[in-house]
């Protein structure tokens, strides 16, 4: 028996979206079939995220321009309850698309998209669009019923898709937080301590740099502690003012800041990066704050992947920023401690030229000879 090429094409297209739990591999793959199976121009896919009020729109074959103009139209279909059951049409009209009812057209605009509302069980997961030359489009208005016999399939795939996303962002932070967790119980050394973190920060969040600043209460400064990325070791010990900049602006207002375009940011401090040669495109940037105490800011710095922070990344260094505030807090306390033991041991001038003096979780080098 002869194989129907077409056919195979089909199944093996089918077999990919069943298998896939990538949303975006989700989309182009339905694309695709969709695309075999029906003469279209282009496929739009806008969807909301479970969980959370944020909206994704993607597609693989459509220019920017309309890309730009279709997104704008579906945003403001999804403010409109209607919009979660109702199939409607796209008419284009000097690049602006305009959404209809299949039985209202004042205009007697030639239709060219269709939007389909994707239903699941409990909920609405967002809007297909194919887009057409008219004669398509039609059949779509005339066999309505028949047409859409997909749209079930489609949206419990992608509903599907994005439930395994969402478990493997769950699992990735309590991966991220057993490495925190892990090196504050084992590493005794703070500016190792918190180098570690900075390091892990920057693979977590796939960002080019991190670093951590401390806050100076009594020339309200701020100084690089520790840094992971070729220009942020070069800026330990450097100090600027804390009252400028982001990482400013984040302990000023005792909130995460996340800047997607730096430049255009009015607090942005740029003297660092004329300085050293380096460009702050994007910045995330968590106070450190123990109680009432300011520690610092934790920053991530250029996002490489998507370009942009996202609020996943704003969870995830405040998470972490709040255990390394109390890491510091505590140490500090420590190293207080422990000063005092000596002083009062050994008397004020103990601790000059100890080679270790307040970095050991254990009395200071000297006192420990004399035991």
């Amino acid at each position: 028996m002869q194989k129907d090429p077409i056919h195979d094409a089909r199944n093996l297209s089918l077999l990919k979206m069943i298998s896939t739990n990538n949303i975006e591999e989700q989309c182009a793959y339905i694309d695709d079939w969709l695309k075999q199976h029906y003469q279209l121009k282009g496929v739009g896919f806008f969807l909301k995220e479970p969980e959370t009020t944020r909206t994704h729109f993607f597609t693989e074959s459509l220019p920017m321009k309309v890309v730009q103009n279709l997104e704008e139209t579906l945003i403001s279909l999804n403010q409109k309850k209607e919009a979660e059951n109702l199939v409607l049409f796209l008419a284009q009209k000097d690049w602006e698309f305009i959404p209809f009812s299949q039985f209202e057209n004042p205009a007697a605009l030639e239709p060219l998209g269709v939007v389909i509302p994707l239903g699941i069980p409990n909920g609405f997961a967002g809007m297909l669009t194919l887009l057409a030359d008219s004669e398509t489009i039609h059949n779509f208005i005339a066999e309505t019923p028949s047409r859409l016999s997909f749209v079930p399939l489609i949206s419990m795939l992608l509903n599907n898709a994005y439930s395994h996303e969402i478990k493997d962002k769950k699992i990735r932070m309590l991966n991220l937080y057993q490495s925190v967790s892990s090196s504050l119980a084992y590493i005794n050394d703070l500016q190792e301590l918190l180098t570690t973190i900075t390091g892990i920060v920057t693979s977590e969040l796939f960002c080019e740099e991190s670093s951590i600043l401390f806050y100076d209460e009594e020339t309200n400064e701020f100084e690089f502690f520790s840094a992971f990325g070729e220009t942020g070791m070069g800026l330990v010990s450097t100090r600027f003012p804390a009252d400028r900049g982001i990482a400013g602006r984040a302990v000023k207002e005792m909130k995460t800041q996340v800047v997607n375009d730096c430049p255009s940011d009015p607090d942005f401090y740029c003297a660092i990066d004329d300085e050293h040669g380096f460009k702050t495109k994007s910045i995330i940037a968590a106070p450190l704050i123990a109680g009432e105490e300011i520690v610092g800011v934790l920053n991530a710095v250029n996002k490489i992947e998507t370009k942009f922070f996202d609020k996943e990344d704003d969870q995830i260094l405040s998470a972490i920023a709040d255990e390394v505030a109390m890491a510091v807090k505590n140490t500090r306390l420590f190293e207080y401690v422990v000063e005092g033991y000596c002083k009062i041991k050994q008397g004020l001038n103990s601790c000059k030229g100890c080679k270790r003096p307040l970095k050991s979780w254990t009395p200071c080098a000297k006192q420990m000879e004399l035991l």
